[in-house]
């Protein structure tokens, strides 16, 4: 019974929303900038884990004119980091409409 639990362990494929929990934590380690957003969670081929989570990294005083930074962390299939980067720092106001 125990080498069916260890397999199950094993076979444990992390799912999207463990990606992003996982993600989150590593990024938390690493700052305390609020999160604003996911802005893309994706599968790798190798069964990986790439994230892109929005944080804001100095709120405006008025408007919506708050600093934001894209951070990208990628992860192994055991949500491993291997990769945190800052990729895109801009304006809220300069927020892609699509």
């Amino acid at each position: 019974m125990k080498l069916e639990s260890a397999r199950a362990v094993e076979s444990h494929r992390m799912t999207m929303v463990e990606a992003i929990v996982q993600a989150r934590a590593a990024l938390g380690t690493m700052t305390t900038l609020a999160v604003d957003a996911i802005g893309r969670c994706e599968r790798q081929a190798n069964g990986g884990w790439t994230v892109k989570i929005d944080v804001i990294e100095s709120m405006a005083r008025m408007g919506d004119n708050d600093l934001l930074a894209t951070f990208e962390i990628e992860m192994d299939g055991e949500g491993e980091p291997l990769r945190i980067e800052r990729i895109r720092r801009y304006r809220r106001e300069d927020r892609d409409q699509s």
